[in-house]
């Protein structure tokens, strides 16, 4: 089977699975997401640390992987009991602490060990904050009172820049790749093609959902909200380039790893949570 029939048919499947699960799983504030979340969150984290470990030092992965839990998990519990998401944000804090405390204590010793503690500490900081911390910003739209329809429009923003994005790219691209120079084959027509989708998702959801009373505000939710998730693309692209691998991982046929299919979703989700509010003062 061609890459672009696994990439079809994995849109095909993804985007009505998601859908459903966001429509019809809002129990306990959406806790089967929430679990997703979580599942996606760790196997970030372990692909980010193979990735990272090609040419750099890095800290026990067992450990990062349990903090990247430890990240989730704490926001997942705050979702599902109602407490205040703060501690979703002290837990990253703790997390942190706890990634300089095994560099204090560990049992490596000499000039030569701490020469690369600095580089530990620096991956799996930023381990935690885009697979897990990032992450958290779609579990804290869970506890709002227009939750569903909310997260099904990030959702479908971010789908729809990137596969919109794509069919620009393949179909109107040819001559106009190159502008991005850490990744050469995506097109100016791909990138126009992006905001079109994020755009029409808003425009769609003014329509549909009374929650985006202003067609104005929805409008400049999506190009945000795209913008966002094409450097979120772009930024996983400069890490594979930099660890010189083509995928994260082959999880998913047709689009790699985790992180292949998730770095626009991971990168937008904080600004769409922070523009939301910003534009319609949701709670």
């Amino acid at each position: 089977m061609s890459k672009v029939m696994q990439r079809l048919l994995t849109f095909i499947i993804a985007i009505p699975i998601c859908v459903a699960l966001v429509w019809f799983g809002k129990w306990q504030n959406h806790l089967l997401l929430n679990i997703v979340v979580i599942a996606a969150a760790v196997i970030a984290a372990n692909e980010m640390q193979v990735l990272f470990k090609q040419n750099l030092s890095v800290q026990p992965k067992p450990f990062v992987l349990f903090l990247s839990f430890f990240v989730s998990a704490t926001a997942t519990l705050c979702t599902t009991f109602n407490y205040t998401m703060e501690y979703a944000t002290f837990s990253f804090v703790f997390a942190l602490s706890f990634i300089l405390i095994f560099e204090i204590f560990s049992k490596k010793a000499g000039e030569e060990q701490f020469a690369a503690s600095l580089t530990r500490i620096v991956t799996s900081s930023f381990t935690i904050l885009y697979s897990s911390f990032f992450f958290t910003f779609i579990q804290r739209m869970t506890v709002w009172h227009y939750s569903r329809e909310i997260i099904i429009v990030f959702l479908l923003m971010v789908f729809m820049c990137d596969s919109v994005a794509w069919l620009f790219g393949v179909t109107m691209g040819k001559n106009n790749r190159g502008l991005i120079k850490v990744s050469p084959n995506k097109s100016v027509m791909g990138f126009i093609g992006g905001f079109a989708g994020s755009i029409a998702i808003g425009i769609i959801a003014h329509y549909v959902f009374p929650v985006f009373d202003s067609i104005s505000k929805v409008i400049l939710l999506g190009f945000i909200t795209a913008f966002a998730a094409i450097l979120g693309d772009l930024a996983e692209s400069v890490m594979k380039r930099s660890a010189r691998i083509k995928d994260s991982g082959n999880i998913i046929p047709g689009r790699g790893g985790i992180l292949d299919s998730i770095d626009s979703i991971v990168f937008a989700a904080p600004v769409f949570y922070i523009t939301i509010q910003f534009l319609f003062n949701l709670s």
